[in-house]
């Protein structure tokens, strides 16, 4: 039996990548396959040596210009040229393109989808300004091409067999643009990496520029502008005596510099015992934006973090507030504060069990995300 796993770009190691990578260990002999890689940022979890193939048409627009987006009038054509044909199952990690692979009639081809491609569908506005190109060009060039991968992202999503979703909220969307019903099977959690006590030399950690106070909050997240990592920023800025570490970098990381005050402190990315130390150092976990599925709330639940939330559909989902989480509901910032306030004090006055926590938590773990694979594959 030949597998095939399939995702649409290794440029960052991010929730998404800890999936294919948990896939590889389920299915070790499987090939694998991605439209766009850089090795210097992901070449220590996926060696280019076990990569199948890479399409030249996206691998040299971004090798030219080390940015992703050039070559998305190429991705469809990039996807459509990945030669399949030899596999009896194909998985597929998709995030945008990668569920248009093109497979014969007897492959089982599934498709676990993180989320529709947003900037094609509910993003697009938010997409359009984040491009730094003239306004004109934005008008006429994004808005032909976003329509036209629109219609090609519809009929893609019709080749394959099995639609999973990681989530609810997923498989809502999933129904609404492209009529499909999906298998929720939550994303997996490493359980082991975030549950065990990490000791580094100091809890006052220096490096390069950055210096990490004993007392903070923290976001994991990348920092693109529909992110809204903004309202917290904004937040913080009205209180001055709590400390701010936002962990991760993009392509807006710059203008949110700009607007945060001096408790507010970034950091690059971090990975493995870093990241978890970072983690269970801080008082809690901040989300303030919407999204399809985040693994960080619960690998927060996993270190014995409360999240403190924006309150959107996958968060009711995943968190139980009250128990481990509680939320605010204005995106715009406006109770945030209040409501903060509030959580602090309950924390501060351990209102939270921290078996309730953890028992919340184990609901995501890697066996269960196993076992559900397995059962859908077949083997």
């Amino acid at each position: 039996m030949k597998i095939a796993i399939v995702h649409d770009l290794l440029v960052k190691l991010g929730w998404a990548e800890k999936v294919v990578e948990k896939l590889l260990s389920i299915y070790p002999e499987a090939d694998l396959f991605t439209l766009i890689y850089d090795e210097k940022k992901v070449g220590k979890v996926f060696e280019r040596t076990k990569i199948k193939k890479i399409p030249a048409i996206t691998q040299n627009i971004y090798d030219l210009f080390k940015n992703q987006r050039f070559c998305l009038p190429f991705m469809s054509r990039a996807v459509e040229s990945l030669d399949l044909s030899e596999y009896d199952v194909v998985i597929a990690s998709n995030s945008a393109f990668i569920h248009g692979c093109i497979t014969k009639p007897e492959t089982k081809f599934i498709v676990y989808y993180h989320t529709p491609a947003r900037y094609m569908w509910d993003r697009t506005n938010e997409y359009k300004r984040e491009i730094w190109w003239n306004k004109w060009i934005r008008l006429f060039t994004l808005n032909w091409m976003l329509k036209w991968l629109r219609m090609w992202d519809f009929q893609a999503s019709q080749r394959h067999d099995i639609t999973l979703a990681n989530s609810t909220n997923v498989a809502k969307r999933l129904k609404k643009y492209y009529k499909l019903d999906a298998k929720v099977i939550y994303p997996n959690v490493e359980v082991d990496r975030f549950n065990k006590e990490i000791e580094l030399d100091t809890v006052v950690i220096e490096e390069e520029n950055e210096n990490i106070p004993k007392n903070y909050y923290i976001i994991i997240s990348a920092l693109t502008e529909f992110k809204r990592v903004d309202v917290s920023i904004k937040a913080f800025n009205k209180m001055p005596d709590k400390n701010l570490v936002i962990v991760w970098a993009w392509n807006f990381a710059e203008s949110l510099k700009k607007i945060a005050e001096k408790n507010i402190i970034f950091v690059w990315p971090k990975y493995w015992d870093r990241l978890v130390n970072l983690l269970q150092n801080a008082k809690w976990l901040i989300f303030s934006w919407e999204e399809d599925f985040w693994i960080v709330p619960i690998e927060a639940n996993w270190a014995w973090k409360p999240v403190f939330a924006y309150r959107w559909w996958w968060l009711t989902e995943t968190m139980i507030e009250w128990s481990t989480a509680e939320f605010f509901d204005n995106k715009d910032w406006e109770d945030f504060v209040e409501k903060f306030e509030r959580f602090d004090k309950n924390i501060d006055n351990w209102k939270y069990n921290r078996e309730t926590i953890i028992n919340n938590a184990k609901k995501f773990s890697e066996d269960i995300f196993e076992e559900k694979i397995r059962e859908v594959v077949g083997f």
